[in-house]
């Protein structure tokens, strides 16, 4: 029987295996310390030499190869420096060194007060924004008075392009948004109304609340997600590719073509789109009315106008024109503050949307105290 010859491939790679020997207090290290050679045994190898005497003497004079990976591992094994007693060639001083000179990285301890200081950052933030915004409404009343003054040089189609991208193109989605709503509302009022025998004030519920309250809002809030964000980001996008430097270049201000347009085609496109979410609202109101409790469909529409009164139409459709005007100067600024980068931009636009929808729920909280008791029948 013959006795097979040992593979010379793997004889060679088992000699650069990493290997160390402790003998007579000398801790002796050999083969090939590198990454490819340690593979899956890094964290083991370090766990086992963390275990050694710290009085022994390191041996590394027969260490082939040492990478810097390897060279990391013995360093953390040491306890991030070397050890008294250490013997090692000297083409590895240098790496050791490299490692002796990368600070730690250490968290900034927390003092007690740390609150105040991110409160006060915040606040001073909070009041530069505030001052932009005023600014920027300063530039935009200048632009469209002087746009009033010479005609020819209004951005008329920079308008018509904005009404057409935020109105035709959010129908859908206002669509299917303000007639579950109206579904919704008329549906939890029913069985309540159904047991004390009230229900014909389904309609003063639903058309109170849709017309007064959810069908601007609603919009407004659809249309600072889907056009606000859209807004922020092609004007911040001119920015990173310095499409706002070549603008101010040629002599064309900025505000002017980008951000009036804008604020102006909301202005004017948000009433209607506010009327439209109305509308599809109270036919889904109206559908469940009749399904659940029997009022058809011509007593809901004559009733409509004599329960709830005008007043509150009007008041909607003036919410929508206010809260376009708003989402577009929010967005508008935000486009403005992006620095050419795509961290800035992604930030600001995120800004943008969540500044918008804080914006117009307060000013229609504010507008609900104010006209609190009018527009109402009792």
């Amino acid at each position: 029987m013959t006795e097979k010859s040992p593979d010379p491939h793997t004889a060679k790679n088992s000699a650069h295996q990493p290997r160390w020997e402790c003998d007579d207090g000398t801790l002796r290290l050999s083969g090939h310390w590198t990454l490819r050679r340690l593979g899956g045994r890094f964290a083991a190898q370090e766990a086992a030499l963390r275990n050694i005497s710290p009085e022994v003497c390191w041996d590394l004079s027969a260490v082939e190869v040492l990478d810097s990976a390897g060279a990391l591992l013995l360093w953390q094994a040491w306890g991030n420096h070397l050890p008294k007693n250490i013997r090692m060639a000297d083409q590895h001083h240098n790496t050791f060194a490299r490692l002796a000179d990368i600070q730690p990285v250490t968290a900034r301890p927390r003092h007690p007060w740390h609150f105040l200081d991110q409160l006060g950052a915040f606040l001073i933030e909070t009041g530069r924004d505030l001052w932009g915004l005023f600014l920027l409404m300063g530039a935009l009343l200048l632009e469209f008075g002087r746009g009033l003054r010479h005609p020819r040089s209004f951005p008329w189609r920079e308008i018509s392009a904005t009404i057409v991208n935020t109105g035709p193109n959010s129908l859908p989605i206002l669509t299917l948004i303000g007639f579950l709503i109206g579904v919704v509302i008329s549906f939890q009022s029913a069985s309540t109304l159904a047991q004390y025998g009230a229900n014909i004030y389904i309609i003063n519920i639903a058309g109170l609340s849709i017309l007064r309250e959810f069908g601007p809002l609603i919009t407004a809030i659809i249309l600072s997600g889907r056009s606000g964000s859209a807004f922020t980001a092609q004007i911040g996008g001119m920015s990173v590719t310095e499409e706002l430097d070549a603008l101010r270049t040629f002599g064309i201000p900025p505000i002017r073509r980008l951000i009036l347009p804008k604020v102006i085609g909301l202005a004017l496109v948000m009433p209607l789109l506010v009327l439209w979410t109305d509308m599809v609202g109270l036919y889904g109101a109206m559908l469940v009315a009749k399904a659940d409790l029997g009022i058809s469909n011509r007593f809901f529409i004559e009733q409509m106008p004599v329960v709830v009164p005008s007043f509150n139409l009007w008041l909607g459709v003036v919410k929508g024109a206010l809260f376009g005007i708003l989402i577009a100067w929010i967005a508008g600024f935000h486009g403005l503050k992006v620095k050419p980068n795509t961290t800035s931009l992604s930030r600001e636009t995120t800004n943008s949307v969540v500044m918008s929808i804080t914006v117009v729920i307060l000013i229609d909280a504010i507008l609900a105290l104010v006209f609190a008791n009018t527009g109402i029948v009792n």
